[in-house]
């Protein structure tokens, strides 16, 4: 019998602040900038009070040696792909063996994290993301385990890895085929131009979706698309680099959440983080 999980949503907002940790298994140690030592690392990240953490299972099992840690819910990630290592891939990939969901039987993680990913129209790769979701979704589904799906268009830049095409036609139609294929939450890319995220989410027919942070942007960038997708309907964010490689990440994170929960002028939330 399956056991009730443990929400990601804030109960009085309904809404998310989800912070991805799970940045080094992608084999390009730029990543990992700002969280090399995640034992040291975590608990700046816990102090801005993020509702979830996102986590390899070796993260998670960093995690849970911390002493004094707060009660917060985990998005465990159990695929791995080499479309973001920084040099020319002769062959594209992304793996999931159904046997890691056991890790999930921690009581602390909310949802399983697959990629489904559209690099250059890649058949192959796209169909092994699909490959990988049909069986750890169906797995879910047995045990009761949410599955938040990453649906993301990319194209790879020479000997520099993929990076995200924010148009908002070829988005929309990866996020509809991870509803179809039972996505419980939908974790995405912006677009191109962010005023046009409302299409993403319609076309999610009520999957919460979650926009992602991508590459590198300034903290006044982050927030007015921060603005934007709570405007439009978006469920929360999943931010990552943008955080962690902040030189002040707990205040970055009071910043988002004073928007995503408080619902906050993104002048008001800079005054929080400071800058521009």
């Amino acid at each position: 019998m399956s056991k009730k999980r443990r929400s990601m949503f804030n109960s009085k907002s309904k809404k998310c602040i989800n912070i991805a940790l799970d940045l080094g298994v992608f084999g390009d140690r730029a990543f990992a900038k700002g969280i090399e030592d995640l034992a040291k690392s975590m608990p700046q990240i816990l102090a801005g009070k993020p509702d979830v953490i996102q986590l390899n299972p070796g993260g998670l099992k960093i995690f849970n040696r911390l002493k004094n840690k707060p009660d917060i819910s985990i998005a465990l990630r159990l695929d791995v792909t080499n479309v973001y290592e920084a040099r020319d891939i002769e062959y594209a990939w992304d793996t999931a063996d159904i046997s890691s969901i056991d890790f999930a039987n921690d009581p602390r993680v909310a949802c399983v994290v697959l990629n489904l990913l559209n690099v250059d129209e890649n058949s192959r790769l796209q169909e092994q993301c699909i490959q990988n979701i049909q069986i750890v979704a169906a797995k879910c589904k047995k045990l009761g385990i949410p599955l938040m799906v990453e649906p993301l268009v990319m194209t790879a830049k020479p000997g520099a890895g993929s990076t995200s095409v924010g148009d908002p036609y070829k988005i929309s139609s990866l996020v509809r085929q991870a509803v179809e294929l039972g996505a419980d939450i939908i974790k995405v890319d912006a677009t191109t131009p962010m005023t046009d995220f409302n299409q993403v989410v319609e076309i999610a027919s009520g999957v919460p979706v979650l926009v992602r942070g991508g590459g590198q942007v300034t903290p006044r960038e982050l927030l007015e698309r921060t603005r934007i997708a709570m405007d439009v309907g978006a469920s929360g964010v999943v931010y990552g680099r943008n955080v962690v490689q902040h030189p002040t990440p707990a205040k970055f994170i009071k910043a988002i959440r004073a928007i995503v929960h408080d619902n906050a002028s993104v002048e008001k939330a800079l005054s929080i983080v400071g800058g521009e």
